[in-house]
């Protein structure tokens, strides 16, 4: 507040009542508006003026919570619990520190460059890592008022006044865990869509696709392969129990997880903050090649004409973590290529192949 009034002041848009000494002035500070006045500012200015998301916290850390709670939270349409910041960086220190720095520097490279919503006719320079579990080594995923929207409206946006493009990674939680532990997916050398075998199996199942995915989403969130039982009413058991057997037979890299309680490594609880490393890996690259690339999860937003390079960048950062991560824990090597999807709009998306060899 006071570095913007300074420079209405610099500027000559601010003044203050006859009769008052400068000093009088400057005693009263900026916290007393009502002797200032406006000067030179047309009024249609004041109308264009829009909404930039800026200033975000950059690094927040969600307490502990089981899975029961987090589902009676989201009902009741509850935000997580978070850490207090003075305790993150006591606690978590040079983790935070680490933490901090990508989005402090990817704050400013957007800052240049705003992703513009004509939704909502607001622009967004600031993003946040939300870390989940009491952990930084839980979730980190980025956060910035567009990722709340649908990918159809996203559409809309633009970079520097430039359509944008969306570059997803293709069943990026089956990608990871079977990529991380060396595990193979049994759906053959080539792939454009990992979910179409499993989908092909289900031809007797409405919306087999969307329900492979919950599935997926539900084994992942319990962080066991053993669940028994849906859970929302969009399929019944049986069709659970189906849906289930088929991914463990084309992703038999799920069997690896192991529920919390049991004491072992819950390998899933940390699939999102691998995903969300990832994720920093490929923005600060592209940053350094000087392409605008803003994240969700596991999709990239650039400006049209950026795509394949954003496409290879992702790819190539994705292989380049998963090769790290297993040489650091001795896994088995496995050489995949993520398959990726170029979507322009709604309806007109590329598919981009994934290989495994």
């Amino acid at each position: 507040v006071r570095k913007v009034y300074n420079l209405l002041k610099q500027y000559g848009y601010l003044g203050h009542f006859t009769g008052l000494t400068l000093d009088e002035v400057e005693a009263m500070g900026v916290g007393q508006p009502n002797w200032v006045v406006a000067q030179g500012i047309q009024e249609d200015l004041l109308k264009k003026a829009i909404f930039v998301e800026a200033n975000l916290p950059p690094v927040l850390v969600n307490r502990k919570e089981t899975y029961e709670e987090k589902l009676m939270r989201r009902e009741r349409g509850l935000a997580a619990p978070k850490l207090g910041i003075k305790e993150v960086k006591q606690k978590f220190g040079r983790d935070y520190s680490a933490a901090y720095r990508p989005v402090k520097e990817m704050n400013k490279f957007w800052s240049e460059h705003p992703l513009f919503n004509p939704i909502n006719g607001e622009h967004y320079t600031s993003a946040r890592r939300i870390f989940h579990n009491a952990s930084m080594k839980a979730g980190g995923r980025w956060y910035g008022g567009w990722t709340f929207f649908k990918s159809n409206q996203r559409h809309s946006f633009t970079i520097d006044e430039q359509p944008i493009v969306h570059v997803d990674i293709n069943a990026c939680f089956l990608s990871l865990i079977s990529a991380l532990t060396g595990v193979p997916m049994n759906i053959g050398k080539t792939w454009n869509d990992a979910y179409a075998p499993v989908v092909e199996q289900l031809p007797h199942i409405t919306n087999a696709r969307k329900k492979v995915k919950q599935v997926i989403m539900e084994l992942s969130g319990t962080g066991s392969y053993f669940k028994l039982k849906p859970g929302t009413d969009e399929m019944d058991e049986y069709e659970f129990i189906e849906i289930r057997n088929s991914c463990l037979q084309h992703y038999p890299a799920l069997k690896t997880m192991q529920p919390e309680s049991k004491g072992k490594w819950n390998f899933t609880n940390d699939i999102s903050f691998h995903e969300a490393s990832i994720l920093t890996n490929t923005l600060l690259q592209l940053k350094e090649l000087g392409v605008v690339a803003y994240g969700v999860h596991d999709c990239l937003i650039v400006k049209l004409g950026d795509e394949v390079l954003a496409a290879d960048t992702f790819r190539s950062e994705f292989k380049s973590y998963v090769t790290s991560f297993q040489k650091r824990y001795n896994n088995p090597r496995l050489n995949l290529d993520v398959a990726l999807s170029l979507e322009f709009t709604a309806s007109n998306k590329v598919r981009l192949r994934g290989s495994v060899t």
